[in-house]
């Protein structure tokens, strides 16, 4: 078995002190060159899960590692990528300038939006000089795929990660995934059901229900 890259120990998350609990003693482990998704109707908790192990959002009770670390570690940072239903582009920038941005928030030196290959596969080189306030929702889908990987994160976390894409984008974005887990990444991807997956494989499926992962009866 593989390292785990993630895990998510016993994780319980409400939002209110009497309010009900969103996750209940969440377990999961994410081990490295693996895909996993965890599917769940609205409500269910699948962006909460997410942004707790993208140190996003601190758990009521539990713990997340990310190689070890808390996922709030300024160390851990540069070992995610991720990209929420919201956008984490700012509005102001063009896209060539929000990429340049976040590589040097992460340190990447030399970085060039017009040499990434992700830029050229998801087809963004047209968009460079565009205002990320004056895209579409998928392309600027796109953009916030191409901000998670710059880095070349050890680990991808994804909310519902084709939402917006046309086929063309499907089929290149699920290229783009299939090659980072290859070269030793992971992937952890959240959607409303296994079937939004399907560009995906191999994938190990899990169902959040009742703010409880359980396994899925076969991998997709």
């Amino acid at each position: 078995m593989p390292e785990a890259i993630l895990e998510v120990v016993d994780v319980w998350k409400k939002y209110r002190e009497e309010g009900p609990w969103v996750l209940r003693g969440v377990n999961l482990k994410l081990p490295e060159r693996t895909a996993v998704a965890v599917v769940g109707g609205n409500g269910s908790g699948k962006t909460t899960l997410l942004r707790i192990a993208a140190g996003l959002l601190q758990p009521s009770k539990g713990r997340v590692f990310v190689a070890g670390l808390d996922p709030r570690d300024p160390r851990a940072k540069p070992l995610i990528g991720v990209v929420m239903h919201y956008s984490l582009l700012y509005d102001q920038l063009t896209v060539a300038e929000n990429l340049e941005f976040y590589a040097k928030l992460y340190g990447v030196e030399d970085y060039d939006p017009n040499s990434d290959p992700v830029v050229e596969a998801l087809g963004l080189t047209k968009f460079l000089e565009r205002k990320a306030s004056e895209l579409s929702f998928g392309w600027r889908r796109r953009a916030d795929i191409t901000r998670a990987l710059l880095h070349k994160p050890r680990v991808l976390l994804l909310d519902e990660p084709f939402t917006g894409l046309d086929p063309e984008g499907v089929d290149a974005l699920a290229g783009i995934l299939e090659s980072h887990v290859s070269r030793g990444g992971s992937l952890l991807a959240t959607a409303p059901k296994r079937g939004d997956l399907e560009p995906l494989k191999p994938l190990k499926v899990y169902r959040l229900r009742g703010g409880v992962v359980e396994a899925e009866p076969k991998s997709i």
